[in-house]
Order: structure tokens, then C-alpha cells, then sequence
């Protein structure tokens, strides 16, 4: 542990436990409660949690990737290794939307409605392709410096370019697993555009601060960063809302506007720079943010098959039993439980790694290989 920068990880472990009370206050809590003023306030702060789940994630990106640059601007092992591990991470996302855990079902069954569930785009595909497209990037292009400066600029275009792409029904001239990353209009919650761009300016502002740290103006830096983002903020944020006047009711353009992502970012930035201040006062020797934020994959994909069932368990989530049914008292009790088994998970699934790292590797290809059997052969 102590080799990683721990910031990283109670940030990447705050996103994953606000994204879990989410998620359970989202399945459970009734009708009634979610037109509270109180619960519409809470959704626009909920509207954060993903934005710093893809920031740090590019953040971490460049941390991790960029020290070892020489290995991964040629085909070496960890260069192999790291296109492995994001098409897994892409492909985990699809499983997560499977309708049927039959392959034969699925050629059978399927409809216009199905296909556009499996394929819809949700936060593990924008990870996924946006690490993929940034690591075979690097690769061809080596130079880092160059390599950072087209991640800021596809990032603030990524941003500019989502409420054109919002306009077009993708559907009808493209294949539609390549629809599905363009825009919402068939259920995907969130489409490579505009959120990519987050994960582009986390990995450019990793950069700038593994450069930063090696001259040894790591707090400069940081403080430069925050005083820009909290100064932009309520300039960003009253621009929404003009925005939002003048486009009324057209809510595809208003969920991707530039605006409402830019000031998405300034906040994502302004919490990154209080979690490293807390993190450089506080000498905690475990910090169980950091618990979360090493397994966060685990502990992210975990929770949504709790909450949300998955093609394992479609009828033994927290959803298909009590979904819309409970009062807020209720749903914050169940957060507080889900969040303690997360969490005695993803201990123990970090303790097996540091411990018995190659016992792990064979659970996890054993599990891999059991659900894509029976992927195979069920006719159900």
C-alpha cells in the first residue's frame, strides 16, 4: 500500500461510496420521497459522483502508465497485459447489461429493445474504451508531452462537440453497439460523449502533476488547479442555468451541455484538492476510503449486481424485492449494511491479492470460465 499514492485511492473510494448510496437511495426509496426537495437537492450532487469516478480514473492513468513509458510504447508484457485488462473492463460492462444468461436465448429473443440494453453505454464501457483508445494512443504516438496536450484538447472537445452529437439518431445510419456511445437516445446512461472528457482531463492533469512533483512544486500546482476551479465554478454553474432558460424543454441538449460539464469538473477538482490537503494532514495507517478505492472495480461491480440484480441474480436484488418501496430511513439503513459487506470484500479481495495473489488468479479465471460455460450452454 504504502507505494501507492493513497490520495488517489480514498478519492477513487469516496466516488465508489457515494455512487453506492446512490444507487440504493435510486432502487428503493418510494415515490413519494423522490419529489421531496430535499431528494431533488440531493440529485443535483448526485450528478458529481461519476464525474470523479472518470476523473481519478484518468488521474490514475497517467500516474500509473506514464513511469513506465518505455514498456508501454512497445508490445512488452505490461503493454499486452494493460489492452487485457480494459477490454475486460468493457466487456464487463456488457455482461452487466445481458438480458439472459443464455446465449441461445439471446439469438432467439432478441428484439430492437433487447439489443439496445446490452449495448447501451454505461460508466464501465467509458472507462474501458477511453483507457483502451488512450494506452494504443500512447503507443503510437511515445512522446508524453505531446501525448498530454491532445488529452486536454480531445477532452475540452469531447465537451464542446456533445450537444451536436445529441441532436442525431445514430441509429439510423450506424451499427447501433456504436449508437450506444454516441448519445442517449436509446437508454444509455452515460455515452462515451461527454464523459470521456473527463477522464482525458484527469489523465492530462496527472500528467501535469507527475511533472509538477518531480521539480518538487506538487502543492503549487494543486493549490494553481483549485483556485481555478473554485474561482470558474459559480461562473460555469450560472451559466447552466441560463442555458437551461433559453433550451427548455430540449433535455437531451441540457444532459450535455458544456456547461453543466464544465462546472462538473471545477467541483470534481475543488474535492481532489481538499481529499489530498485532508490526506497530507490526517496519518491514518489504514484508511478505509482507500479499502474501496483499491478494489474499486470489484466493489462498483459488486454493489450494482446487489442493488440492481444482474444476469447471475435478475431476481434476487435489492431492486426486485423492495425497489420504490421504503422511506428514506429505511434505504439509509440498507446503505450502511451494503456498504460494510462491500467493504469486508474488498478487504478480503485485497488481502488474497498481497497475499496468495496467484490463488487469486485462478479463482478469478475459474469464475470467468464457469459463467461463460453456462453463458454457452444454457438454453435459458
Amino acid at each position: 500500500m504504502s507505494k501507492r499514492l493513497r490520495f488517489i485511492d480514498v478519492y477513487r473510494g469516496l466516488a465508489i461510496l457515494l455512487m453506492l448510496h446512490g444507487h440504493t437511495a435510486d432502487a428503493l426509496l418510494n415515490p413519494g420521497e423522490k419529489m421531496s426537495l430535499a431528494f431533488q437537492i440531493y440529485t443535483i450532487f448526485r450528478g458529481f459522483t461519476a464525474p470523479m469516478f472518470l476523473f481519478i480514473s484518468g488521474f490514475a492513468f497517467s500516474i500509473t502508465t506514464l513511469k513506465h513509458i518505455d514498456e508501454y510504447t512497445r508490445f512488452s508484457q505490461k503493454f499486452l497485459k494493460r489492452l487485457r485488462k480494459f477490454l475486460f473492463i468493457v466487456l464487463l460492462g456488457y455482461f452487466l447489461h445481458l438480458p439472459y444468461l443464455s446465449l441461445k436465448k439471446l439469438i432467439n429473443e432478441t428484439n430492437f429493445e433487447t439489443l439496445a440494453q446490452l449495448f447501451s453505454s454505461d460508466v464501465l464501457q467509458v472507462i474501458g474504451v477511453s483507457l483502451l483508445s488512450m494506452q494504443i494512443a500512447l503507443f503510437f504516438i511515445k512522446d508524453k508531452e505531446k501525448f498530454a496536450k491532445l488529452l486536454f484538447l480531445f477532452g475540452i472537445i469531447s465537451f464542446l462537440i456533445s450537444p451536436f452529437l445529441f441532436t442525431v439518431d445514430f441509429s439510423k445510419f450506424l451499427p447501433l453497439f456504436i449508437a450506444q456511445y454516441l448519445n442517449t437516445f436509446h437508454g444509455s446512461k452515460f455515452p462515451l460523449f461527454p464523459w470521456i472528457g473527463y477522464i482525458l482531463i484527469g489523465a492530462y492533469i496527472g500528467y501535469k502533476f507527475m511533472i509538477e512533483s518531480s521539480r518538487g512544486n506538487a502543492d503549487a500546482f494543486f493549490k494553481k488547479i483549485f483556485n481555478f476551479a473554485i474561482l470558474s465554478f459559480p461562473v460555469l454553474f450560472a451559466s447552466e442555468y441560463i442555458f437551461e432558460i433559453l433550451l427548455n424543454p430540449n433535455q437531451f441538449i441540457i444532459y450535455s451541455s458544456p456547461f453543466l460539464q464544465s462546472s462538473r469538473l471545477a467541483f470534481v477538482i475543488v474535492v481532489f484538492y481538499m481529499i489530498w490537503k485532508i490526506e497530507k494532514i490526517v496519518k491514518l495507517k489504514v484508511h478505509p476510503l482507500q479499502i474501496y478505492g483499491m478494489e474499486s472495480l470489484f466493489a462498483y461491480v459488486f454493489h450494482l449486481m446487489l442493488v440492481y440484480g444482474s444476469p447471475i441474480n435478475p431476481f434476487h436484488s435489492f431492486y426486485s424485492l423492495l425497489g420504490g418501496m421504503l422511506s428514506y430511513v429505511h434505504v439509509f439503513g440498507i446503505f450502511i449494511l451494503l456498504a460494510l459487506v462491500v467493504f469486508a470484500f474488498s478487504y478480503a479481495l485485497n488481502f488474497l491479492k498481497r497475499t496468495k495473489n496467484q490463488t487469486f488468479d485462478y479463482f478469478k479465471y475459474a469464475a470467468v470460465s464457469i459463467i461463460l460455460l453456462v453463458f454457452f450452454i444454457n438454453p435459458h
